[in-house]
């Protein structure tokens, strides 16, 4: 009688330490929520130093801020995936890492001699309606697609490019998207896109080639 009811007890206690367990908040992602300012601080420094190691060309930073430059990089080549539709072709021929038919499972090198000069059709031709990606590099007054930073700003957050008022909105481009993110965000990216080599189109036949 003892042993059942002491094998009853540790069935219970296991029971109750398993519920508890189960019930407890993951932790797995939690510290990610409750940083302290310095180790925010660390990752926006990891952020800054890994958009400046993966920038594909050399870099003017004569007279720029540097953090922001980085910062811009990383949001450019980490995370928005810009090269896909503004550098034509993409990838250095031999390079695309995508499998076939799409690619040729390269190591994903990118066109740096054509990088962000625009140049990718989508759809029919321009003549016939067709859209183009646009030139982000600095023209000969060093804007970006030849934009001031305010002009800038206003093509990312309404789509309309200040430049060409009749194109109208800008498609294909993800601007309902992009438009959310910070000032902050888009100072670094148009910090980014002035500190990049002028460049002109390559030939490609879509995004991402």
């Amino acid at each position: 009688m003892k042993r059942i009811v002491i094998s009853a007890i540790a069935f219970a206690g296991l029971f109750f330490a398993a519920t508890l367990i189960s019930n407890l908040p993951v932790r797995g992602g939690d510290s990610d929520r409750e940083r302290n300012d310095r180790e925010r601080e660390d990752e926006h420094e990891l952020e800054v130093q890994q958009g400046l190691r993966i920038a594909p060309v050399p870099l003017n930073l004569d007279n720029k801020d540097i953090e922001l430059v980085g910062l811009g990089s990383y949001i450019v080549n980490a995370q928005g995936s810009c090269n896909d539709c503004h550098t034509c072709p993409s990838y250095v021929p031999g390079h695309n890492p995508f499998p076939p038919p799409f690619g040729v499972s390269g190591d994903g090198q990118i066109n740096s001699a054509n990088y962000l000069a625009g140049g990718v059709a989508f759809g029919p031709p321009p003549s016939a309606g067709g859209v183009v990606s646009a030139n982000l590099t600095p023209d000969s007054n060093g804007k970006p697609a030849g934009l001031t930073l305010q002009q800038f700003q206003i093509a990312i957050r309404t789509g309309h490019d200040p430049l060409d008022p009749k194109f109208g909105l800008l498609a294909v481009m993800p601007w309902p998207i992009l438009r959310n993110m910070t000032g902050h965000d888009l100072d670094a990216i148009y910090a980014y896109l002035t500190a990049i080599p002028s460049a002109t189109p390559g030939s490609c036949t879509n995004a991402g080639q």
